[in-house]
């Protein structure tokens, strides 16, 4: 897996050296960033697909709030149910890749 990297903001050249220095932040950052780019890429898919979040309501059965949620609040971990119905509703499934180590 490609490193953190951090692209935007005034500290982005701190928080990277930061991120840099220290072994156990640097993994807790990689774990962070997997998901973050997975809801990037879901988020992807959704306007892609010229889909609002109402639109996926209506295809999906969730509710345009857990939709949301599932997009931007990182506090949350969807179900494999739940992230199914959202990508299933645009013609997308959940795959497994094994990643080169």
């Amino acid at each position: 897996m490609p490193g953190i990297v951090v692209e935007r903001g005034r500290n982005a050249k701190k928080i990277q050296a930061l991120i840099d220095s220290d072994p156990k932040l640097k993994e807790v950052a990689e774990e962070f960033e997997e998901e973050y780019e997975l809801r990037k890429k879901m988020v992807l898919a959704r306007k892609s697909t010229g889909l609002t979040q109402k639109e996926l309501e209506q295809r999906s059965g969730l509710d345009q709030r857990t939709i949301s949620r599932i997009e931007v609040d990182e506090k949350i971990s969807p179900s494999v149910k739940t992230l199914m119905k959202y990508l299933g509703a645009m013609g997308y499934k959940l795959d497994i890749v094994k990643t080169a180590q």
